[in-house]
């Protein structure tokens, strides 16, 4: 009787991402500092209401972090098409350096910092791959 080598999972870059916690952390604190639909101009029409829609922060927040690409994310969360390309664009801004596409979604100059920071750590573990 042969022992089959188990299959070797995809590298692990979710356990790159920042965690759960502190993805959480930062959702919450942008939509009590902006409002309840703050969220709009990054994940769409669904992101309403402190992102009740799409199941929550805690929801939205571990999706994020399991995630191994933004169509996965997508799949997960039941995003339309439109939203999960909208927000490709917002990371492909953040990954370019493009400050004016943020800033055109009414992203504030005191937010901005905060903001792509926050992006530029799931760009960086393969997101967009």
């Amino acid at each position: 009787m042969t022992k089959e080598t188990p299959a070797v999972p995809p590298p692990a870059r979710a356990a790159k991402r920042p965690p759960v916690e502190e993805t959480a952390s930062f959702l919450q604190s942008l939509l009590a500092s902006h409002g309840p639909n703050y969220l709009e101009k990054l994940f769409g029409s669904k992101a309403r209401d402190a992102l009740g829609p799409l199941g929550g922060v805690e929801k939205v927040a571990i999706t994020l972090s399991e995630s191994q690409t933004i169509e996965d994310f997508g799949a997960a969360l039941h995003l339309m098409r439109a939203d999960l390309e909208h927000l490709r664009s917002v990371f492909l801004a953040v990954e370019n350096g493009d400050l004016g596409m943020l800033k055109s979604l009414g992203i504030k100059d005191s937010e901005l910092g905060d903001v792509k920071f926050f992006l530029e750590k799931l760009v960086n573990t393969g997101f967009l791959d």
